[in-house]
């Protein structure tokens, strides 16, 4: 039996109330940046085009809680995008070094994996295939940074 998965970015209403009040939730400014290419945009899951606006902000990726639900930098879109294109694993990631990090339902990680490129799906599904798994974490791996998160999709 497949796992279904589901790819989460930074949710659109948390990108409304951070565009809206000009601010993060942590008293970082909404600054316009523009980008070059290939930055990972945590609003729609893809890498940055040459010349797109973009702001650094910061984000709590987890709300499981816990003491391994840290802050940390985004980029995300300056004005609203329709987010992600894709149900599945985000294209543009496919071919990247990563780091997975699962979490149980209180938070508390239980792993870390290096992955190689081409291999994140394939060991996410190994992952899940274990029922204490909630949530992972999909980490860059040069500055630690989350890029989404995955989690069982609803039934």
């Amino acid at each position: 039996m497949s796992i279904e998965l589901e790819f989460v970015p930074v949710p659109a209403s948390e990108l409304d109330r951070i565009r809206c009040n000009g601010h993060d939730d942590f008293g970082n400014p909404l600054t316009a940046r523009t980008s070059g290419a290939g930055a990972p945009l945590r609003c729609c899951l893809r890498l940055t085009r040459e010349g797109e606006q973009i702001a650094l902000v910061s984000h709590r990726p987890s709300a499981l809680g816990g003491p391994y639900a840290e802050v940390g930098p985004v980029f995300v879109h300056l004005d609203p995008c329709p987010g992600p294109a894709e149900s599945s694993f985000p294209t543009e990631f496919t071919d990247r070094h990563a780091v997975l990090r699962p979490y149980d339902g209180t938070g508390q990680m239980l792993d870390g994996v290096l992955v190689e490129p081409g291999r994140s799906e394939s060991e996410l599904t190994r992952l899940f295939d274990d029922p204490a798994v909630e949530l992972v974490h999909v980490r860059n791996v040069i500055a630690g940074c989350w890029n989404f998160s995955v989690r069982r999709a609803p039934a």
